[in-house]
């Protein structure tokens, strides 16, 4: 070992650094409240903390690089524009290797050493990222290598280390080493991330013989011209396109692959059942996700090489942890050795929201701030409560954004008054382009402050200066570090800021508000990841032998199982099922015969009874495998779907879905049931026939009200509490256009669209057998919002619903048509022919999605 390795060994136990750290950490959480703290360094103490940063830089171990960058991030606050500073800092920042912040951390300024001028100058030539200005980091650099050397890979890293920018290089990588030859997924968790992959690709991408693509269906356009192609694709997205006949997939990468193991989220079975079909397609796998230490597993669980994994732990943005306790009135910041800090923060008031405004106004003064508030209804109320105490503010594109929410949605939608004000709420349930526009305006600094849900857990690339959370879980689910530390790394902005503050605030006595802080805090103090597990891997909570009872129809080993643990043990018994008649060897299904004694016994009976072709099944993991048999025994005593779509048709189907898959017991249980009741059928029916006519958003909104008028329903406010719907109140009007977006997206377009889908297939193939034409694709219908082909076929070309609607009426001309598919589109045409004065937001998001 080195002299400089040893004295940095020996520098991370040195009593003296941490008694300075800990000076240093204090004045910072003392400015951030806005008092000076009366010890500030003395002129040795501040060289002496820049000599320990210059020492620990030189050490190959993470603890020493991660508290060297420390150091400079807190000495920033205070020396950014010293000298001596500036020289200290650019000589770590070359050392650790962390180039995007080199430039902030030295004002731009020309000052490096001697002694590490050549470093910089070899770095940032073997280190230059594919087809790119940027200069990958050290950790970066290793992680990219590593993956031109493996066949699979998994990696993880702290929120802000840049995993997505890895991955688009590697892509850049492969296309320039393959010769443009292979296709690629991006495999990304929900919708609502996959425009903002699709369009960074759009931009990143030069080689124009790809294509970048979101539906499961390849247009006949591109085909024809010989394209290859990304696709950006949520796990039903993938099940879909390989379970029909399409061009090959070379690689998949997973992005936030933690979703896979999750334990809270009953799609975590889907990403499993897609992955699995991939592998049985000898497609290469990579994997990325944060803050998980042993990143292995992901390929464990798919039987690949465990050599080919890397955790980076090391940071590329340094976290400050604060506590703000409204209700003891007590303040603190935690040290990087777990002490407590008390800060003289005194801005508390008897009103939760005086003290979120107090805490936003101090601690977030002159930043941009994220507040996670946790559940849908708590993040508006607040927004709104926070953005009555604002002056207005005036701006072009609020002024256009305002308008959009206004035309596009309803009027009276409370966003108009936060937008008023300059600040904003997200959540997965708004529009798309809403959503988008608020984040431009966000990453733009036109908004400066926004409240949101865990949509944000999802991957959204929104990070700030500061983020607040008001909570400590997700929905009903207490945090799990993994969760908490992915939130918790959006705070502090990669090329922006050398530090970011996360501010945990306590403003009420409530369950799951911090209301138990000693226990509560410990995820915050110890700053610990602890090692990722999968319910596959471990058989926790008999997982085993629950999943055999529910390919058998029996009740499961524990009496209080929630709905969405049922829904993934069910989802998992159709995995295994077909794993079984498919004959794929997986870890689910060694294990389920080793770790159920009559595992054999139960595949055995699943193989002689079921009629269900495997090629159904696989599209059909949500639906137990009983229900579809019973359908085929029905057999030609089937409806069949109708061509035309109206309120009556939509009823019948609904009611034959309601039926056939027995929802009155399946649906009717959970926070967010399909149908509680039969009753609900009508208002789905409503939705239904407009969302599938082409109705944009504000209309279905408008048929949605005068449903509820004219059969004088009741609207559920809270949970338990419901009043008789009144057009002009404004919460009843604003939880009627949440609904029904909400359920346009989770009802519709995933709930409803999976049985629709397994029923025509059923339907379809009772059919082929007895000579008859295949039905009506309703599931298309659900899935695009349209049953007018050319819209699906413009859609499938990359344009939005909206978007789509908008060509077809007006500048169709440009397509041409044959047979209600498109063979050839004159994009210069359209750009030299369209009206951007009188369509100017249409305009825009053409010149995105076609990166004119």
């Amino acid at each position: 070992m080195s002299f400089l390795k040893v004295l940095a060994s020996k520098a991370l136990k040195d009593p003296y650094l941490e008694s300075l750290i800990y000076k240093l950490e204090k004045m910072y959480g003392y400015k951030l409240v806005g008092y000076s703290e009366k010890e500030n360094l003395n002129k040795k103490e501040y060289t002496d903390l820049l000599r320990f940063a210059d020492i620990l830089c030189r050490s190959d171990e993470t603890e020493a690089r991660n508290l060297s960058y420390k150091i400079i991030s807190l000495l920033y606050s205070f020396y950014n524009e010293d000298q001596f500073f500036k020289m200290q800092a650019a000589t770590v920042m070359v050392k650790l290797g962390n180039f995007p912040s080199l430039q902030l951390a030295i004002n731009n300024e020309k000052i490096l050493l001697d002694e590490v001028k050549i470093e910089s100058i070899i770095k940032e030539t073997y280190q230059k990222a594919p087809n790119s200005k940027y200069i990958f980091s050290d950790p970066q650099y290793k992680v990219f290598e590593e993956l031109k050397e493996s066949n699979h890979f998994s990696f993880s890293g702290p929120t802000s280390f840049g995993k997505s920018f890895i991955i688009e290089s590697f892509i850049e990588y492969l296309i320039r080493e393959r010769n443009a030859s292979v296709n690629i997924v991006i495999l990304v968790p929900t919708r609502a991330l996959i425009n903002q992959v699709k369009f960074k690709l759009i931009k990143e991408i030069s080689e124009p013989k790809y294509k970048i693509l979101s539906q499961p269906t390849v247009p006949t356009l591109y085909k024809n011209k010989g394209n290859k192609y990304i696709f950006v694709f949520t796990p039903e997205r993938l099940i879909s396109y390989l379970s029909n006949d399409n061009p090959a997939i070379n690689y998949i990468f997973v992005d936030e692959a933690q979703k896979l193991i999750s334990e809270n989220d009953s799609r975590a079975p889907l990403f499993y059942h897609a992955l699995m079909l991939a592998k049985r397609k000898s497609v290469n796998l990579y994997f990325s996700s944060p803050n998980i230490r042993n990143s292995e597993i992901f390929l464990q669980l798919f039987g690949n090489s465990t050599d080919e994994t890397l955790s980076i732990t090391e940071n590329s943005v340094s976290q400050n942890r604060f506590f703000i306790d409204c209700i003891e009135k007590k303040a603190l910041m935690f040290s990087e050795n777990g002490k407590e800090i008390e800060i003289p923060y005194n801005a508390y008031s008897n009103e939760e929201h005086t003290n979120l405004r107090n805490a936003i106004k101090i601690l977030g003064r002159d930043v941009q701030n994220i507040i996670y508030c946790n559940t849908i209804d708590d993040t508006i109320s607040y927004a709104l409560q926070f953005a009555k105490s604002l002056n207005f503010k005036n701006d072009p594109h609020l002024d256009s954004l305002i308008e959009l929410v206004q035309k596009t949605m309803h009027e009276d939608y409370y966003l108009v008054d936060c937008l008023k004000k300059g600040i904003a709420f997200h959540f997965g349930g708004l529009p798309q382009r809403i959503r988008e526009k608020i984040e431009l305006l966000f990453r733009d600094k036109v908004i400066d402050n926004i409240f949101c849900t865990s949509t944000l857990l999802e991957g959204v690339n929104l990070p700030a200066k500061n983020i607040f959370i008001l909570s400590n879980a997700i929905g009903l689910k207490p945090f799990s570090d993994i969760d908490f530390w992915n939130l918790a790394g959006r705070a502090g902005r990669l090329t922006k800021d050398l530090s970011g503050n996360i501010i945990c605030l306590r403003l009420i006595k409530k369950k799951n508000r911090w209301d138990k802080p000693k226990e509560n805090l410990l995820v915050v103090k110890n700053k610990k990841v602890s090692k990722a597990k999968s319910i596959i891997m471990t058989d926790k909570g008999r997982f085993y032998t629950n999943i055999g009872r529910s390919l058998e129809g029996k009740p499961f080993t524990r009496k209080s199982v929630s709905d969405s643990e049922k829904k993934m043990l069910d989802s998992y018994g159709n995995i295994l099922a077909y794993h079984s008649l498919s004959k794929t060897d997986s870890i689910l299904r060694s294990k389920f015969i080793n770790n159920n004694k009559d595992g054999t016994l139960i595949l055995n009976n699943i193989d002689n009874n079921n009629a269900v072709p495997k090629e159904i099944l696989a599209q059909s993991m949500n639906i137990k495998l009983k229900y579809q048999n019973n359908i085929l025994d029905i057999g030609s005593f089937l409806s069949e779907i109708p061509e035309e779509v109206n309120y009556r048709n939509c009823l019948e189907i609904l009611n034959q879905l309601y039926d056939y898959y027995n929802w009155r017991y399946e649906e009717s249980g959970g926070r967010k049931p399909l149908a509680k009741n039969r009753s609900i059928l009508t208002y789905y029916a409503v939705l239904m026939n407009s969302w599938i006519n082409s109705k944009p958003l504000n209309l279905i909104i408008r048929d949605a009200i005068n449903y509820l008028i004219l059969n004088e329903k009741e609207i559920f406010i809270t949970s338990n509490l419901s009043e008789p719907f009144n057009p002009t109140n404004r919460v009843h009007i604003n939880k009627i256009v949440n609904n029904v977006i909400s359920d346009i997206e989770n009802i519709l377009r995933f709930k409803v669209k999976n049985y629709m889908t397994n029923y025509i297939m059923l339907i379809d193939f009772i059919n082929k057998n007895e000579g008859l034409k295949q039905s009506v694709n309703w599931s298309d219908f659900l899935e695009y919002g349209t049953n007018d082909y050319i819209i699906i076929e413009l859609q499938n070309l990359g344009f939005p619903r909206h978007l789509a609607t908008f060509l077809k009426k007006n500048y169709i001309e440009f397509f041409n048509i044959e047979d209600n598919t498109i063979t050839d589109f004159s994009e210069e045409g359209l750009k030299n022919n369209f009206d951007k004065e009188r369509y100017y937001e249409e305009y825009m998001e053409l010149k995105e999605i076609l990166d004119w």
